[in-house]
């Protein structure tokens, strides 16, 4: 098992990614709800520790595990126990390297406080072995204020996106958005919430310059009622805006279309984003980079709350959808793996 980290290294061309040596072609669509070759987790966060009923407990915990599938072995594979891919096995492990427990395996602390990680089945060389399953839970920091001061409460998690061997990912994503409320108002009711939208592509090229990641984003608000907009026709409406970003990026609503992510502004709690199609775009610094259309990762998270505590009572995260059309996923590896 490969298990590699992708840091943030912001205002640096260069980015980390290490990744199997192997590109998947678009013949077919993968399905994140069957097991994989390769496994994504979107997000962690690297930083310290904080109190769970007065437990100290790691910010991100990874599940990570293989199991074996009749289809598997009736291509003529094994799944012995103890071979290089242990099938009906599972790990679980802390972004910050530190064990959580006797029985936690040794995994080097990501080199930086939030990025993703990136997992595949392999020996010397990528091997197909569709079996990968996982999970990722994110603790949000310690609270400040209120009865619930000096513990974390708010916790979300995601499942991992597998890709099994000979597929595709798209380069469009789409997803469900609660939008920002930071003070009270309507639309009712007066929970306060902020939402963050987490993007990465994986058509990079690892310890190279690389160029920018640009996708469209196309937000609606909700419907009017029962009357479907009929009686205000212009009620329903599309706000546009765009994101830039280099392999990994979290970007809060309130950093987008000029703040008016809001619900005060959209008129209604919840909506939809329609993220991409992903392009890389040529910027002149990343000259062995290929601009043109790339495959695109998303990830949702809310943290609501009051402002006291930077809303962070409690926290969400939710998988995006896409559009079905599969996009080619170029790995470039690192000299120094296999």
């Amino acid at each position: 098992m490969k298990l590699i980290t992708k840091c943030v290294l912001l205002l640096m061309p260069t980015l980390v990614l290490v990744t199997p040596a192997f590109a998947l072609p678009p013949t077919a669509l993968s399905d994140s709800g069957q097991p994989g070759s390769i496994i994504i987790y979107p997000k962690f966060v690297n930083l310290p520790a904080v109190n769970v009923d007065g437990i100290t407990v790691p910010r991100t915990e990874i599940e990570i595990g293989a199991i074996c599938l009749p289809a598997f072995l009736a291509a003529g594979n094994s799944c012995a126990e103890h071979q290089p891919v242990t099938a009906n096995g599972k790990r679980a492990f802390s972004a910050d390297g530190i064990p959580i427990n006797s029985n936690s395996p040794l995994v080097p602390a990501a080199p930086c406080p939030r990025g993703y990680l990136i997992g595949s089945a392999q020996s010397d060389l990528p091997i197909k072995f569709d079996g990968l399953i996982g999970n990722a839970i994110i603790r949000g920091e310690n609270l400040v204020a209120g009865p619930n001061a000096g513990s974390s409460t708010g916790i979300s998690a995601y499942q991992a996106i597998t890709i099994q061997a000979g597929t595709g990912i798209t380069g469009l994503q789409i997803g469900d958005v609660r939008f920002d409320k930071t003070a009270a108002g309507d639309p009712l009711p007066n929970v306060l919430s902020k939402t963050a939208l987490i993007f990465l592509t994986l058509n990079v090229l690892a310890n190279q310059p690389n160029d920018p990641t640009l996708v469209n984003l196309d937000f609606w608000n909700e419907s009017l009622g029962n009357a479907v907009g009929s009686t205000n026709p212009a009620f329903e409406h599309l706000t546009s805006t765009s994101v830039e970003f280099l392999c990994w990026v979290q970007v809060p609503l309130s950093a987008l279309a000029g703040g008016n992510l809001t619900q005060a502004f959209q008129g209604t709690r919840k909506g939809v984003v329609i993220a991409g199609p992903a392009q890389k775009v040529r910027d002149g610094n990343a000259p062995g980079d290929t601009p043109g259309p790339v495959t695109l990762i998303g990830l949702v998270e809310t943290v609501e709350g009051t402002a006291a505590n930077g809303f962070l009572e409690r926290k969400y995260n939710f998988n995006m959808s896409t559009n079905g059309v599969p996009q080619p996923i170029a790995f470039v590896p690192l000299p120094n793996f296999p």
